[in-house]
């Protein structure tokens, strides 16, 4: 056996084994890409259904804010219609109030000194001067 002949019958055998090194590594991969088309199927069809259940609980919230909406509105109009009312109220009650409150106050001043003018013997009938109801810093309006 020449050397041409012994390093000819070493190629084969790398060359030999080459290929059943690159058989075993298709084969391999073979069986990976199955296993990863598998995983990508089951991935779609969960994805899919995630994403139908997605957007039927968009649909559910977009119902919701609806009405959450419409609530909000009713209740800004309620609001409204209640500061109105209040105001309105407020208007029409002061002044009748404050003019009643004011004279119930000036009658009661021109009681007590009335009163206290007859308590003290002075109970000729007459009316009491001015100058007698602003005694103690008190004033008629």
């Amino acid at each position: 056996m020449t050397v041409a002949e012994f390093a000819a019958i070493i190629v084969a055998i790398a060359v030999v084994v080459a290929a059943v090194f690159l058989v075993t590594a298709v084969n391999n991969l073979n069986n990976t890409l199955a296993k990863l088309e598998e995983t990508a199927h089951t991935l779609r069809d969960e994805g899919v259904g995630a994403f139908r259940d997605l957007r039927q609980l968009v649909a559910d919230a977009d119902a919701e804010l609806d009405k959450v909406d419409l609530v909000l509105d009713r209740a800004d109009q309620a609001t409204t219609a209640i500061s109105e009312t209040s105001r309105r109220t407020h208007e029409a009650v002061q002044d009748p109030v404050i003019r009643t409150l004011a004279v119930a106050s000036g009658t009661g001043k021109v009681a007590r000194t009335w009163l206290g003018r007859k308590r003290k013997g002075k109970s000729d009938g007459a009316a009491p001067d001015l100058v007698d109801l602003t005694r103690n810093g008190d004033s008629i309006q």
